[in-house]
This record gives C-alpha cells, sequence and structure tokens, in this order.
C-alpha cells in the first residue's frame, strides 16, 4: 500500500502550500499595511505557481497511475485517490502562466474592490474585474467541465453541481420566497427594529461576541478572531482556524451574527476526524455544505427564540442603557424584521436567497457572454428593483458591496442559497434525532447538536460529494421544503398570518 502513502504524502505537501498561502491572504486582510499590498500580490502568485507546478508534475501523475492500480482500498483511501485525480485532471488543463496572472490580478484586485467600495465609484474597480474576468473566462473554458463555462467555476465550489441544476432549484425557490414576502408585507404586526439601530459601542460587542463563541464550543485553543473589512474564515492548518468580524456602531447585528456565522464555518474546519489530517480530504466537502454550518448557527439557532431566551440576560448586561428595559420578545421580533434591503449580509432569512439568486443570474449572464463589465451597475440596479423593489443609491450600496468578484470568486454565490436548503434539511433531521434540542437551547447548551453535527458531516471532511452526504442524513436529495416549511412556521407565527 505504500502507492497510496506515496500519494497522500504528495498532497500533503500540497495542502502545506494552501495553508501558507492562506496565511498570506489571512494577514492582507487583518494587519497588512496599504503598502505592502503589490509585494504581497508577488508572493501569493509564487505560492500558487508553486502548488500548480508540483500538482501537474510528471511526478504527481505518476502517483495517481500507481494508486489506481491499487485493489482493495478503504473509504478514506478511496476518496483521497478520487480528490487527487480531480484536483490534477484540473490543475493539467491550466497553464503555468495563467495561474500566476489570476493570482496577482486577485490579489491586487481585492485592495482596488477596498478602495472603490470607500470612494463609491465602481469606475474604479472596472479595469481590474474586467481583467479578472478575462482570465476567469479563459480558465472556465479550459477546465470545460459543462455545458456553460459557468458549470466550471461552479464546480470548484459545488462538486458536481451545475448552472441547469441551480437554476432549476432557484426558479421554484424564487416563487416560493416572492410568495411567502408578499404575505409577510400586507402584514399589519411587522416588528419595529429601531432598537437594534441605537449606539452600541464598539469594544463591548467584540466582548459579548467572544464570550458568544466561547459557549457555541468555539476552541480558542486552536482558533482565534480579529476584524476585517469583509468577515470570513481561514484555515491556517486542521488546528489553525482564524476568523474576522466587523462591528458596527449603530448596527448590533452586524457584529453578533457575523461572528457566529463565521465560527459555525470554524466549527466545521475544527471537526475534521484525524484520519484525514494532513490529507487533500481535511477539506469541507462544498462551499454549499460549508455555507450551511454557518447559516444554520447564524440564522436557525442564532436567530431563534431559544436562543435568545439565553442570551438575551447576557446581552442586556453589556449594553444596560439599551436593553435592560426593552422586553425579550421584542427584541427576538426586531432580529426576524422581514424587509427588502440593500445588504445582502444583513438581509433577513426570506430576503437574503433572493440577493444570491440576482448574483447567480448576473454570474450566468457575465460567462454566457450576455453582459459587458460596464454594464453591471445598471444590471445590478434593475434585478435588485425587479426582485426587492428597491433601487441601489450608490455604488458601495450596489454592485461593490461583496468582496467576491475581486477574488476571482465567481460561481461561489450560488453555495449560500444551497447553504440555506442544506441548513433547513439537516436541522429538520437533527430535531429528531435529539428530542429535547429546543429546550438544550433555551439553556445555552449546544454540545449534544455539535456532535450530532460532528458525528454526520463534520468529520467525514471531502469524503463524500454533497450530494452523497445529504442523503446519507435522511435518504432524502436536497429539496427546497424543508427550507420552505421552516420559514414559514417561523414567520408566519412572528407576523400572525
Amino acid at each position: 500500500m505504500t502507492q497510496i502513502k506515496d500519494l497522500k504524502k504528495r498532497f500533503s505537501n500540497i495542502k502545506k502550500i494552501d495553508f501558507i498561502n492562506n496565511l498570506l491572504r489571512w494577514d492582507q486582510q487583518v494587519y497588512m499595511p496599504e503598502g505592502a499590498n503589490k509585494g504581497r500580490a508577488e508572493l501569493i502568485a509564487f505560492m500558487n505557481s508553486l502548488k500548480h507546478k508540483k500538482l501537474v508534475s510528471e511526478k504527481t501523475g505518476r502517483l495517481i497511475k500507481k494508486a489506481e492500480q491499487v485493489s482493495n482500498l478503504n473509504l478514506i483511501e478511496t476518496a483521497i485517490l478520487r480528490e487527487a485525480k480531480r484536483a490534477y485532471s484540473k490543475a493539467i488543463k491550466i497553464p503555468i502562466d495563467l495561474v500566476k496572472k489570476i493570482a496577482k490580478s486577485v490579489t491586487i484586485g481585492h485592495k482596488i474592490w477596498e478602495h472603490a467600495r470607500e470612494k463609491n465609484n465602481f469606475s474604479l474597480f472596472q479595469p481590474i474585474l474586467q481583467q479578472i474576468i478575462e482570465l476567469k473566462k479563459q480558465y472556465a473554458e479550459l477546465i470545460d467541465l459543462g455545458s456553460s463555462p459557468y458549470d466550471s467555476l461552479i464546480d470548484d465550489y459545488e462538486p458536481g453541481a451545475t448552472s441547469a441544476w441551480i437554476q432549476s432549484l432557484f426558479d421554484e425557490l424564487k416563487l416560493q420566497l416572492i410568495s411567502i414576502l408578499k404575505k409577510i408585507l400586507k402584514s399589519n404586526n411587522g416588528p419595529d427594529d429601531a432598537i437594534l439601530h441605537r449606539y452600541y459601542p464598539s469594544e463591548k460587542q467584540w466582548q459579548f461576541s467572544i464570550e458568544l463563541i466561547e459557549k457555541l464550543n468555539f476552541d480558542f485553543n486552536i482558533g482565534r478572531q480579529d476584524k476585517s473589512v469583509h468577515p470570513f474564515t481561514m484555515p491556517l492548518s486542521e488546528t489553525d482556524i482564524r476568523i474576522t468580524t466587523r462591528i458596527r456602531e449603530y448596527y448590533l447585528p452586524a457584529c453578533i451574527f457575523g461572528t457566529i456565522h463565521e465560527c459555525g464555518h470554524a466549527l466545521y474546519n475544527m471537526g475534521f476526524m484525524e484520519e484525514i489530517h494532513s490529507t487533500n480530504l481535511a477539506e469541507v466537502t462544498s462551499l454549499g455544505i460549508h455555507e450551511s454550518q454557518s447559516r444554520l448557527w447564524e440564522t436557525i439557532i442564532g436567530k431563534s427564540q431559544e436562543f435568545w431566551n439565553y442570551f438575551y440576560p447576557l446581552l442586556q448586561s453589556y449594553f444596560p442603557k439599551n436593553l435592560q428595559k426593552f422586553p425579550q420578545e421584542k427584541f427576538y421580533r426586531a432580529l426576524n424584521k422581514v424587509e427588502p434591503s440593500l445588504i445582502r449580509v444583513e438581509a433577513d432569512e426570506i430576503t437574503y436567497p433572493l440577493h444570491i439568486i440576482i448574483r447567480f443570474e448576473i454570474e450566468k449572464m457575465i460567462f454566457e457572454d450576455h453582459v459587458q463589465v460596464g454594464e453591471l451597475p445598471s444590471i445590478w440596479n434593475e434585478k435588485m428593483n425587479d426582485l426587492l423593489g428597491i433601487n441601489p443609491p450608490d455604488d458601495a450600496l450596489g454592485i461593490l458591496q461583496d468582496v467576491h468578484w475581486s477574488g476571482g470568486a465567481f460561481g461561489y454565490f450560488p453555495s449560500y442559497t444551497l447553504g440555506n436548503l442544506y441548513a433547513a434539511q439537516i436541522f429538520s433531521y437533527a430535531k429528531e434525532q435529539i428530542p429535547n434540542l429546543h429546550d438544550e437551547i433555551s439553556q445555552g447548551e449546544f454540545s449534544h447538536l455539535l456532535k450530532y453535527l460532528r458525528d454526520h458531516i463534520h468529520q467525514y471532511g471531502a469524503i463524500y460529494y454533497p450530494h452523497d452526504l445529504i442523503k446519507r442524513i435522511n435518504g432524502d436529495a436536497l429539496n427546497i421544503k424543508y427550507f420552505i416549511t421552516y420559514l414559514k412556521e417561523k414567520y408566519y407565527r412572528i407576523f400572525k398570518i
């Protein structure tokens, strides 16, 4: 079985390059001085080219062929070989020059995006975005995995998914969400969320966020939280998981739910079985499943009444001036206000997937050559008006609000809504397996839920593809009915429909 051991070692070394790259990217967004961006772009491009050379080398190809000749591979070994072949078959299609160009352009693009957003001016971002899109088109055409170039990009984040499959899910979901939204907006029982927009000192928010994720079983022995423009989770090894949050002193939910969201991601990364550490399986199986973990904790748990039965007294102790005399029920309702809004990361559970559908449809247009980069702001605004009934007043609140395109992460956005769908389906079955789950949440007890997630999802890393993983949980393929049922039961009660 030396063939498998040699292959594992090869991809373990490649994985180390990923971790070093992650460290460079983490520092870029947390501590790096502004003037260091050009040098950082060179370093990241160098590491990406080093990884690419190792991945496409003749040695890697030989190791894969030798491993393919081994019979009686166990579950983990079979998955290691499968993922090695998947990575190798993609990489050998991409020339090293393209790898370097993409790495440099997205590293530079991130800082340009930050500047353009700060200046509220898409034209500052347009040239580098044009360059990134052209490079990603070249990449997609070379990978050539589906009927649309966009399929090749989606596959990087959601193995086995296609734009046609996602479109069919989203078309049905869109109709259901619009129907629910119309009923809610007609209700006269909508909550008032003014309490969330009072002044909440940033240091107190930070302290509460730390105490919060400690209670959610975030392991500070192998993780830490910092601040960044856009919250993210970055694994630097299987035992070094970094998360960030952001704080807005006049909007309390930004820090609370950004922190819970990233904590959900981190709990997944912290939960891989030791048998797959230092292998190419020590990775989330897909961004959709990854997102299911963050959205499950952020919304299904974090915005539940039971969650605030436990955490509201603690929050009141941090902000007595605003909350000491403010009823918990009103606070819970304020957190679950439903209203079409401009910013995706602050959207409610009903309209959030509509934000994602807008981005999915625009990306599909970009990579099927139906739109020019200069047209994107107007197309964005038009779709926001059509689907959510609101008009972004400027670029910062419109097309520049998300970091993803500056990093070349086209195909990533659909994972967010797939994550919502997976989360509802996973939680529906978890409730059956943990009969007192709601009572436990009310008491601040999350260990049984985390154990359930570890047993059924986290430990496996990338052993199973997402469609296999979800079927293992309850025998059902991904189905929007769980999410729609969850939304109706929760929000029809809140809005007395």
